[in-house]
């Protein structure tokens, strides 16, 4: 799903709860815990901003799992930055957000 195509979703707040609450699964799974509450979202730059603060976080004290997170929620190792997935935390929390974002799109599109 290109960019194009998701960016009727970004701006609805059905999608984007579920997006966040798809991210706290994903996060719990690998042991992170996120203190965000989805319905509370008010849009994706909420969402990004929320997620920001437990990356740096997690980039500082759990380095080596984040990693297996980002392909937990599989993130395309190509859109990592060189530098490390921490070298630039909001990128990361946009990319996780879309990520989570288009996998919700998916499964309302395609699951019966």
């Amino acid at each position: 799903m290109d960019d194009t195509q998701l960016d009727k979703y970004r701006n609805d707040l059905a999608f984007l709860r579920a997006a966040a609450a798809q991210t706290i699964k994903d996060c719990e799974r690998m042991g992170f815990k996120l203190n965000i509450e989805p319905d509370k979202i008010t849009g994706i730059l909420h969402l990004q901003l929320q997620l920001e603060p437990f990356l740096k976080q997690w980039c500082k004290e759990a380095g080596s799992r984040l990693a297996a997170l980002l392909y937990q929620m599989d993130i395309p190792e190509h859109l990592i930055p060189e530098r490390g997935a921490c070298s630039d935390i909001p990128y990361l929390s946009a990319l996780i957000i879309k990520r989570e974002l288009i996998k919700v799109v998916m499964r309302k599109l395609y699951t019966p």
